[in-house]
């Protein structure tokens, strides 16, 4: 690969990165000894790392032999960024069609608090440009975790016809995500709006084609949320509980008005309250749109409930008013109310979240799930576990606690993990853990992961064929659709309907 060195920028890349893996005069010196037969202080000299490393550069480019030390330096340094950097630019040819001004004003538009949704952003513009996922075509580039990633990316991509038209589509999907994303939708993004009118007049960027509505992949979600009332409320089915109803459509930017509202009740009368938010979120005109004018229903559960057996423990109305067990007439999923307000726990669920989507894509949903055969005597054990090997689920086969109170530690654990999706069984009997891992693998790899209606369906369904299936829990969160919950800073949004 024919590198320009006559280009003093790559000059300078290069020079950095030599300083960066050889941090010292004598590290830099052993270098040039033993791979270019020569004495550094004889070749270069200076007062620092900095003017002895441009020294070395300036002597080889004289002498020509920079690409031999270049390839040296490559050879003993296969992986490092600087490689597919220099090499990229030598690749195709730098005619660039935005200028650094260009960028400048865009990322200026931005804040910090934006990454997660320009990681979003950027993937979708991406496939939406050039016709296939990042994952994709860069499987071995690291997680977007700056905001300068994103331009670098867009900046490497723009040598072509095809770079405005990804600029454009990025620009795009980050207003929608966030427009999605902003408080009350009040974010003013029309200077963002003004740079993509004007790079998609200026660079003839064509307009995205329109799509007809996929009716068929919408469904409907009532997410029912509940939260202690007041402070140490303890547990037990007369604690009162704040109760909080929404009903979600996917593809759907807001919550939909089906004319329920909070309320105040025990733990035992939220199955009377789901029985009517049920009813009436069913007649929204919006449920006639989706795949099953039947909704799914995403509880979300303080850690003291999630163990309770709700689906055999909680009746429900069918439309006839016949009392039934909440686990047959429903389709549900058990959420964790702690993550909802939790915004560090929200940002590692979102990473851990795009991966998940990520490994779904390749056919795969299950490649980074943890096996957890054991239970640590050591509390905190399993959380440290859980984040270091960085997973987007966990199957516990393990044999729980016995006591209700290390149960409870453990379950804590996994929420402040802030694993997507989460398995184990609540049958306190020695089972067999061969038994488990078959139920477990059965549920999962028969299942949309990421598509939490279908995920409800085959949970339900396992429950009802399988009688090692019965006690099986499951815990899934997902940071795209969570209930906007009241702002307890605010006096009148805690105002909950009795």
């Amino acid at each position: 690969m024919t590198i320009d060195w006559e280009d003093n920028t790559k000059r300078k890349v290069f020079r950095e990165a030599l300083q960066e893996v050889y941090p010292s005069a004598a590290a830099l010196e052993v270098f040039v000894d033993e791979e270019l037969n020569e004495n550094l202080a004889t070749v270069a000299d200076g007062a620092n790392l900095q003017v002895t490393a441009h020294g070395l550069i300036k002597w080889a480019k004289a002498k020509g032999r920079l690409d031999e030390v270049y390839e040296a330096f490559k050879g003993q340094n296969p992986k490092h960024p600087v490689i597919e950097k220099l090499e990229w630019q030598a690749q195709y040819p730098q005619i660039f069609k935005l200028t650094q001004a260009d960028w400048d004003r865009l990322f200026a538009l931005f804040l910090l608090d934006d990454l997660a949704d320009l990681q979003r952003a950027f993937k979708q513009g991406f496939e939406e440009a050039l016709g296939l996922t990042f994952q994709r075509a860069r499987p071995n580039y690291p997680p977007l975790i700056k905001l300068a990633q994103i331009r670098e990316l867009l900046e490497r991509y723009d040598v072509n016809s095809d770079g405005p038209v990804l600029a454009v589509r990025f620009v795009e999907s980050a207003i929608a995500e966030l427009q999605r994303s902003s408080k009350d939708g009040r974010r003013d993004l029309t200077v963002l709006e003004q740079w993509r009118d004007r790079i998609t007049l200026q660079h003839n960027v064509p307009p995205k084609p329109t799509e007809p509505v996929k009716t068929a992949a919408r469904h409907a979600y009532l997410l029912v949320a509940l939260e202690e009332y007041g402070a140490g409320a303890g547990a037990g089915p007369n604690v009162k509980v704040n109760v909080y109803p929404e009903l979600h459509v996917t593809g759907g930017a807001k919550p939909i008005n089906f004319g329920a509202g909070p309320t105040t009740c025990s733990v035992n009368k939220v199955a009377d309250q789901i029985s009517r938010w049920i009813a009436q979120a069913e007649d929204a005109p919006e449920i006639s749109q989706c795949e099953e004018e039947e909704v799914t229903l995403e509880l979300f559960l303080p850690c003291k409930y999630l163990e309770a057996d709700v689906a055999m423990t909680w009746s429900v109305k069918d439309k006839r008013g016949d009392e039934v067990l909440l686990g047959t007439h429903r389709r549900f999923l058990v959420r964790s109310s702690e993550r909802i307000r939790d915004r560090k726990i929200q940002k590692v669920l979102m990473q851990r979240w795009q991966r998940l989507e990520a490994c779904v894509s390749e056919g795969n949903g299950c490649s980074q799930f943890h096996l957890q055969e054991d239970c640590f005597e050591q509390k905190g054990a399993l959380y440290a576990l859980l984040k270091d090997v960085n997973a987007t689920g966990l199957k516990l086969v393990a044999k729980l606690p016995t006591d209700p109170g290390k149960r409870i530690d453990l379950l804590h654990e996994i929420i402040d993990a802030a694993i997507p999706i989460a398995i184990w069984s609540s049958d306190l009997t020695e089972a067999d853990v061969n038994i488990l891992k078959t139920e477990f693998d059965s549920l999962l790899r028969q299942c949309h992961l990421t598509n939490f209606a279908d995920l409800a369906r085959q949970w339900r369904m396992r429950r009802t064929v399988s009688a090692s299936a019965k006690h099986i829990r499951l815990l899934c969160d997902r940071p795209d659709r969570l209930p906007r919950l009241p702002d307890p800073d605010r006096e009148e949004d805690l105002l909950v309907a009795s």
